[in-house]
């Protein structure tokens, strides 16, 4: 039977029996939840064991760091436009200043000048100083020609970064797990920002230095921002950072202006995801990263609440000129309906991915997003689930200068003149995959009402937090009669009988409930976007 959204439901809770010990341990509910998801206990209690050194090249990295502070040479600073950059070079810094370094720049580039360590970078950071220490965050992994460079220059480099290694891993001292076969997975998993409070911890450890606890809020926002997977030491960042977060605890005070201005009560990772991250992307969105950087860095209140008015003000026109792009998007594919969407404009290249995800979602086929200057089309890329893009792309790479990413996003550019041939290919290639129906995974039955009156439900759910990548949100199923709905801005307020009104939100301005719907039997999935505002969303029903 077809459902209002034509999802194909999943039963989890039919597929997946938890095991005895689970049951035993944490009762069925939390142990049918920790099995869906292939835990064998909740990410943020497990044990980690390991030791900070066996992060690839931690110890090199501390030495040249160490060296360089002692020495009082020129340290720069590179990371990138996203949230993980940001942060990552803020805490950098903030470790840097504590360490006693007295010339530290830290620099992102726009999103206009191209990501990573690129050569006119180094050459400006020569002509500033005529060498030194660079440390690159949240890139450089693939930049083995401008690491010669600055090599050649004079400059010692440093890496942190979680990217995937190219063939050939640059000459110079890289801190990224994904380097190592032995390294465990929840290495694998930390975001950036991560890793470079890793690297703090490690020292501090070492009684090199001491850190303040609330310190640990920069990785919980650049975990939640990069969606990393919530592993077992993703979960206990992003957890522990929540706790210094929700007591106004921050390590930045443009952190505490936010928070101060938006007034958020018991935030959680939705809350990062939706309300804090996209605020802070503004800035890189709309060409001006650098000042994103400067929020998070500053010591002066004054500056940070300037900031923020700017930020919000940005966010708006972000948001404004998003919706515009995506409804000309959707109109267009409207006009030329195809298994691929692939569109080209003059676009801020800040959107682009934002608005490939929308339409992706929207319209359920892979939407590539192109901004051009005429000469070259930069473009984002999105895909649902079973179309995997990367090996799409891979088999049309001739035809692009630059690509990169995952099964389902990924980054490129295509000279103008090879754009026809680009978007030929590219629908030939996608159209080998049979056109996939979207999934929607329920974890187990459960009556909204007994939710919110049950504590022992919430507990459970409490305990599986934080979610996101690796975790997703609880999902689960419910029959009850609808006696009413209403439209509202965001979608719609449906009324059960004997759970009470919850909130569905529209994923197309088309999206209409049938009338004849009232006063019949529903079969419903709801997720739990929030255990403690008990956020409850329905995703998708069909009529029984």
């Amino acid at each position: 039977m077809k459902t209002f959204r034509g999802f194909l439901w999943r039963f989890l809770f039919k597929e997946i029996v938890p095991p005895q010990d689970l049951i035993a341990q944490y009762g069925r509910f939390l142990a049918q939840l920790l099995a869906n998801r292939g835990f064998s206990e909740p990410p943020a209690e497990s044990v980690i064991s390991f030791r900070a050194q066996t992060v690839p090249n931690l110890n090199e990295a501390g030495e040249k760091i160490l060296n360089a502070v002692k020495k009082g040479k020129p340290i720069f600073l590179f990371g990138d436009y996203d949230v993980d950059g940001l942060t990552s070079t803020a805490l950098m810094f903030k470790l840097l200043r504590r360490l006693g370094a007295k010339k530290v720049f830290p620099v992102v580039p726009e999103r206009s000048e191209g990501y990573g360590l690129l050569p006119p970078f180094v050459e400006k950071f020569y002509k500033l100083a005529g060498g030194g220490l660079i440390v690159a965050l949240d890139n450089g992994t693939k930049e083995v020609e401008t690491v010669k460079l600055a090599q050649k220059l004079g400059f010692d480099v440093v890496i942190f970064d979680h990217h995937t290694p190219g063939e050939e891993l640059p000459p110079c001292t890289l801190v990224n797990p994904k380097i190592s076969p032995n390294a465990p997975q929840f290495l694998k998993d930390l975001s950036t920002v991560g890793l470079v409070y890793i690297f703090a911890k490690y020292l501090e450890r070492s009684g090199l230095t001491q850190i303040d606890p609330s310190w640990v809020d920069l990785p919980a926002l650049g975990t939640i921002a990069d969606v990393s997977a919530l592993s077992c030491l993703n979960s206990k960042l992003v957890r522990k950072g929540l706790k210094f977060l929700n007591r106004r605890e921050t390590s930045s005070v443009g952190l505490k202006v936010l928070l101060q201005n938006l007034r958020l009560e018991k935030l959680n990772e939705n809350d990062i995801a939706f309300r804090l991250a996209p605020r802070l992307n503004a800035f890189g969105r709309l060409e001006k990263a650098r000042r994103g950087l400067k929020f998070l860095i500053t010591e002066k209140e004054r500056e940070a609440q300037k900031l923020f008015e700017e930020m919000e003000a940005l966010n708006n026109r972000r948001k404004e000129i998003t919706e515009r792009i995506t409804r000309r998007v959707i109109q267009y594919y409207e006009r030329n309906p195809s298994k691929a969407l692939i569109y080209v404009d003059r676009i801020p290249k800040g959107i682009l991915g934002i608005v490939a995800g929308r339409t992706a979602s929207l319209l359920g086929v892979p939407s590539v997003i192109f901004s051009t200057d005429g000469r070259m089309a930069v473009g984002s890329s999105r895909s649902p689930e079973g179309i995997n893009l990367v090996k799409v792309l891979k088999k049309i790479s001739p035809l692009m200068e630059r690509w990169g990413g995952h099964s389902q996003a990924a980054g490129l550019s295509v000279k103008v003149e090879n754009l026809e041939e680009f978007k030929e290919r590219f629908l030939q290639e996608v159209e080998r995959y049979p056109t996939p129906t979207p999934t929607l995974e329920v974890d187990f039955p459960l009556q909204p009402k007994h939710l919110r009156e049950n504590e022992n439900v919430k507990n459970a759910l409490r305990r599986l937090q934080p979610f996101g990548a690796g975790n997703p949100y609880p999902r689960f199923l419910f029959e009850d009669i609808l006696l009413d709905f209403k439209r509202n801005r965001y979608g719609f307020t449906l009324h059960f009988e004997r759970n009470g009104k919850l909130y569905m939100n529209v994923t197309d301005r088309g999206e209409v409930i049938p009338h004849h719907l009232k006063g019949k039997k529903l079969r419903v999935v709801y997720s739990v976007d929030n255990t403690e505002r008990l956020d409850l969303q329905v995703e998708d029903f069909l009529w029984v």
